[in-house]
């Protein structure tokens, strides 16, 4: 056998390399490799992608076995005819990318548990009270308000010029929203509606307990229910008069309201007009969009004796206030910052106490509720006012329209159409002042002429002027006004933003107004159109 020609016994599966010995075939792609392949597609652009892709591939020219070290060494492995080697820069490119992502990942993780963690904290500033009574025997029609929602909002009114409420129930609302749909209904009920209080345990309004039980007391102001049993004497009275089960109660204390206006550096708030209390002069000068701060913002709430004091706007400015507060501190901005939902908590614990509600519904009631008007919705409830009567009688209590009454509340517990007979809903009182309400101007200017202007705005809203005098210098407006002309005087003080109220408790038929000089030029009427706020 000559030394070139094949060995008989040699097959092509001999390992013994030679010319006539095929090449390796190359080995399969390694799970690490398709890991790789995986997030490269997932994390590579696709317009950049194609340009890898473009390439010739990188023939593999290792065993299907495991690689060992020294085939991943450098310069073991060279490429064969016609391949080229894959970019190297792919694997950085990949690894950048996933670090990226992952980064981007964990920030998310980490501000949403933050979040998570201040939206708690602000929800467990408000205090917990014990005020519902869901199995009481004054509940009529159980079956038929399954799955009502009825909360019971009421607004505790501050001591107004540092003198003591005798009686804290200011503002007083049910909210009914039915279960099957439908629009909310909002129920007004006036504070000195009179009623017949049920025994009700004292409460301590500052542990939030009860202690011994008040004997029942009939003929006396729904008002006296929170002052002497807290907010559950109040919904047993609620659930007595009309037959429906409180699902929920939210007390907002506007002795409290400073802390929490405060604790979100102040609010802004709508009003269609100014504010002025004949009491507490002038809260809010200006209509539109205001700032108040705290203290600002418990008078914008507690004003009484103006021209939009009626209990819908009563309600409106408190739960503009709430609305614009809790809104702040459970907003996303508040919640990330630092410190900020710990100082919202303490503001929230000191205005707010509830059963049954959580802050985020206190929030979309308090929305609600500074719409709430004539066209209800799911959101803007309709405002209606329990059937009373309209002057008090002889204990200076509203009495009940009984019969009014029930057909309103049992429409309400039955989901029928509500009756005709119901009454409309409330709208705030007329800006203008009652006919024949003479004022007599007291020019303070040192002008000649300079009331004339004052005199003619005055006219065009209604008012009569009496005589025109002049007065010593006075740096500003007042309205001076004896006690029989009080509602009068404040509807004048409401016209004209800047004048203070100066009551004369000796005068009689006294309603004079004082336009001063000041340093600017004289006070103005100001025009009776509100400002629009949604």
């Amino acid at each position: 056998m000559s030394a070139g020609a094949p060995r008989s016994g040699a097959t092509d599966g001999d390992t013994e390399t030679g010319a006539g010995v095929p090449p390796p075939r190359p080995a399969r792609r390694g799970a690490a490799d398709s890991r790789v392949t995986e997030v490269f597609d997932a994390l590579v652009p696709r317009r950049r992608r194609r340009r890898y892709r473009d390439d010739p591939p990188a023939e593999d020219t290792t065993t299907a076995q495991e690689p060992t070290p020294e085939a991943d060494a450098p310069g073991v492995a060279e490429p064969g005819p016609g391949e080229t080697p894959p970019p190297a820069r792919l694997d950085a490119r990949a690894r950048a990318l996933r670090i990226g992502a992952a980064a981007a990942a964990i920030l998310v993780l980490v501000t949403t548990a933050y979040g998570f963690a201040g939206r708690s904290e602000v929800h467990d500033g408000v205090r917990d009270v014990a005020a519902l009574a869901r199995d009481s025997d004054a509940i009529l029609d159980a079956d038929v308000q399954a799955g009502d929602r009825n909360v019971l909002v009421l607004g505790l009114q501050a001591d107004r010029a540092g003198t003591a409420e005798s009686a804290r129930t200011d503002t007083a609302v049910l909210v009914h929203r039915p279960a099957g749909g439908g629009p909310a209904v909002t129920l007004s009920i006036p504070a000195t509606l009179e009623v017949s209080r049920p025994p009700c345990r004292r409460f301590d309004a500052t542990t939030g307990t009860y202690g011994d039980t008040v004997p029942a007391e009939s003929r006396t102001a729904f008002a006296t229910a929170y002052d002497v049993g807290g907010p559950a004497c109040s919904v047993g009275v609620v659930q007595q008069l009309t037959g429906m089960p409180m699902s929920g109660v939210v007390a907002l204390d506007l002795a409290g309201t400073p802390q929490l206006v405060d604790a979100v550096g102040g609010i802004e708030v709508c009003t269609e007009r100014p504010v002025v209390d004949p009491v507490l002069g002038p809260v809010v000068e200006g209509s539109g969009t205001v700032e108040l701060d705290g203290p600002t913002a418990v008078r914008f709430a507690s004003a009484a004796g103006t021209a939009d004091s009626s209990p819908a706007n009563r309600v409106r400015r408190q739960q503009r206030v709430l609305a614009a507060a809790l809104g702040d501190a459970l907003s996303t901005a508040s919640l990330l910052t630092p410190g900020a939902p710990g100082r919202s908590a303490a503001g929230v614990s000191s205005a707010l106490s509830a059963d049954g509600v959580d802050a985020g519904e206190i929030l979309t009631l308090a929305r609600g509720l500074a719409r709430s008007g004539a066209a209800g919705d799911a959101d803007t409830p309709v405002f209606l006012s329990v059937p009373v009567t309209e002057a008090p009688n002889t204990r200076g209590q509203l009495e009940l329209r009984r019969s009014e009454a029930r057909t309103l509340f049992s429409a309400l517990r039955e989901h029928e159409p509500l009756p005709e007979s119901a009454t409309a809903p409330a709208s705030r009182s007329a800006a203008a002042p009652a006919p024949g309400t003479v004022v007599d101007l007291v020019d303070a200017t040192g002008r000649p002429g300079a009331a004339d202007r004052i005199a003619a705005d005055l006219r065009e809203r209604g008012y009569e002027i009496g005589t025109v005098t002049p007065g010593p210098a006075a740096p500003g407006a007042q309205v001076r006004y004896s006690p029989d002309n009080t509602d009068a005087a404040g509807t004048l003080v409401e016209a004209l933003p800047g004048a203070r109220p100066v009551p004369d408790p000796t005068g009689s038929r006294m309603l004079e107004l004082v336009v001063g000089a000041g340093d600017a030029a004289p006070v103005q009427a100001v025009p009776s159109d509100d400002a629009d706020c949604g």
